[in-house]
């Protein structure tokens, strides 16, 4: 499973309402947070599928691990 990272979002009431009925139904998940994150994910889906967004590759850690271990490599 992917890696997440939880943020705060502000909606309007009308779409807090909304959520909480689709939430009832079950249909997008079964609370208000899981059919957001639902819509959410099916919406960036579709527009990668439509051509809207660009899939990227996972960035390549290496640089990161290269600047991680290149101090203590150099103080040896």
């Amino acid at each position: 499973m992917a890696d997440t990272d939880r943020r705060p979002i502000t909606l309007a009431v009308a779409t807090w309402d909304y959520l909480d009925q689709l939430s009832k139904l079950g249909t997008h998940g079964t609370s208000v947070p899981d059919v957001a994150k639902t819509l959410i994910e099916d919406g960036i889906r579709q527009a990668i599928k439509d051509g809207f967004l660009m899939q990227r590759p996972a960035p390549d850690p290496s640089p990161i691990l290269e600047r991680t271990l290149a101090p203590s490599i150099t103080q040896s």
